[in-house]
C-alpha cells in the first residue's frame, strides 16, 4: 500500500493541475497593440483581436456602457503591461496626442457608441416582439 501512496499523490496533482486548466477564464486578446507589426497583416490581426475582446467583452457584460468597456480596455492594458499604449493613452488625455490620431480614435468612438446604440436598440425589439407572443 505504501508503494501506491505517491502515484496517488501525482495522479491527484495531475488531475487537480487539468481541472484549474481547463476552467481558467480565456484570454482572448494576450498582446499589447504594440505588439502587432505595422503591416496590414498586424493592423488586420489587431483589429481582428480587438473586435474578438470587444465582443467577448459585451458577451459577458450584455447592458455595460461605453464607460465601463473603456475602463475594462483600460485595466487589459494595465494587466499585460502595455506600455506604450498608457503612454499614448496619458498623451491623449493631457492633449498632447497628435490631432490626425486624436480624430480616428474619436470617430471610432462615435462609431462604437453608434453600434452600441443599435444594438440596444435591436434587443429592445426583440424583447417587445417576444412579450407580444
Amino acid at each position: 500500500m505504501k508503494n501506491k501512496i505517491p502515484y496517488i499523490l501525482i495522479a491527484l496533482a495531475f488531475c487537480t493541475f487539468l481541472y484549474f486548466y481547463s476552467t481558467s477564464p480565456p484570454k482572448i486578446l494576450a498582446k499589447c497593440p504594440e505588439d502587432y507589426p505595422d503591416t496590414d497583416v498586424g493592423f488586420k490581426a489587431k483589429t481582428t483581436a480587438m473586435d474578438d475582446w470587444l465582443n467577448d467583452f459585451y458577451d459577458k457584460n450584455p447592458g455595460a456602457s461605453l464607460s465601463e468597456m473603456a475602463k475594462a480596455r483600460y485595466q487589459f492594458y494595465m494587466d499585460n503591461n502595455c506600455s506604450d499604449t498608457l503612454e499614448r493613452y496619458f498623451e491623449a488625455k493631457e492633449g498632447k496626442a497628435d490631432p490626425a490620431e486624436m480624430k480616428i480614435i474619436r470617430d471610432t468612438i462615435q462609431q462604437e457608441i453608434k453600434n452600441q446604440a443599435e444594438k440596444n436598440l435591436m434587443n429592445e425589439l426583440n424583447k417587445d416582439k417576444s412579450n407580444e407572443k
